[in-house]
């Protein structure tokens, strides 16, 4: 009986030992370098790749050289329309600039994220452009970025994006601002570590007892759904907040329609803040106020890093935020507040 198990196609390797020579050194045969190969190797390695019918991945092949024109870009998900716009801005500005960009969605799993660098690494992409925490970035202060820059060949990280605690300080603010008394917080997740960081901001403004505070905030997914059960919570409690700040826009979705749920009015009877503004939010109901993050300024920011050399490379870059004022938060009009 014949065997239906598909023949192995033959690897770099297979053809190194055939040619008696390197892997490096297929490589370099096939990709006409980047170092030199003597006519003779050159020729052997032909040989080899001739008799045994390697072929190399083209996909691969496209991204072996030194300077790939290629990004990586991690995304947790799409689900958030900030995520969404900030990957359409990037893509969008790295066309102008001669390059592609490949685009992975993690959805917070540590396995997944470290597949997709591996992936990236294979294809010799010049950089890989992070939202949120992977593996290489993880959670810590550094990585708070809108963007965090991992660039090929080097473990250094640059975060990009705006002052994340005086961002959450500013909205909080405006809202005392408007007289509210008790303020309570949907936060993102804790894996997230951008999210702690506008708790801060949130705790900064507010400086409520840790008892107060136990009641005033609740953890959630990144997701509208993750804003709406949050929400419920909160307002389920006999003592009701009057002002109510969300670290993202995507959640505030969610919390909108809780409020609505309850029967609570949006800003008579609650008062809402967030952050990460987008296209969607002056169309909501009622249009929400929220700190917007300049995905252009981002986008260009984090490309400039990718094409900068390394020594000229900073550790950091922070881009301006502003707050931008509509009625959810009890203001008649709309106005944007410029940053700290």
């Amino acid at each position: 009986m014949s065997s239906t198990i598909p023949r192995r196609n033959p690897t770099r390797a297979d053809v190194a030992r055939r040619a008696g020579t390197s892997p490096a050194t297929v490589s370099y045969v096939v990709n006409n370098g980047p170092k030199f190969v003597s006519e003779e190797t050159r020729q052997r390695v032909l040989r080899a790749i001739e008799e045994l019918g390697y072929r190399p991945d083209p996909v691969a092949l496209s991204f072996r050289g030194s300077d790939s024109n290629a990004i990586g870009m991690l995304v947790p998900n799409f689900n958030g329309p900030f995520f969404s716009d900030l990957v359409a801005e990037v893509e969008r500005q790295a066309s102008k600039r001669g390059k592609a960009v490949l685009v992975g969605s993690t959805a917070y799993h540590p396995s997944a994220e470290q597949q997709m660098l591996q992936t990236f690494w294979h294809r010799r992409v010049d950089a890989v452009l992070v939202i949120g925490p992977t593996l290489q970035v993880g959670t810590s202060s550094v990585a708070h970025g809108a963007v965090n820059v991992l660039r090929f060949g080097s473990d250094q990280v640059v975060p990009v994006g705006i002052a994340q605690r005086a961002a959450a300080r500013a909205a909080v603010r405006h809202l005392l601002e408007h007289g509210r008394q008790r303020i309570a917080a949907v936060l993102g997740p804790v894996e997230h570590g951008v999210f702690s960081v506008r708790y801060r901001g949130w705790r900064d403004e507010t400086a409520y007892p840790p008892q107060q505070t136990q009641h005033l905030v609740r953890r959630a997914e990144y997701s509208f759904q993750g804003g709406f059960d949050a929400t419920m919570e909160l307002f389920s409690q006999p003592e009701l907040p009057d002002g109510l700040f969300v670290s993202n826009d995507t959640q505030a979705i969610g919390a909108l329609s809780a409020l609505h749920r309850v029967g609570l009015s949006v800003p008579g009877d609650v008062a809402v803040v967030s952050i990460d503004a987008t296209e969607l939010s002056p169309f909501l109901i009622p249009p929400l106020t929220s700190v917007r993050q300049p995905t252009d300024l981002i986008a260009e920011a984090a490309l400039d890093i990718v094409d900068s050399p390394p020594e000229s490379v900073p550790k950091f870059v922070r881009v301006p935020f502003t707050l931008e004022l509509r009625e959810s938060c009890g203001c008649p009009l709309r106005r944007t507040t410029p940053a700290e």
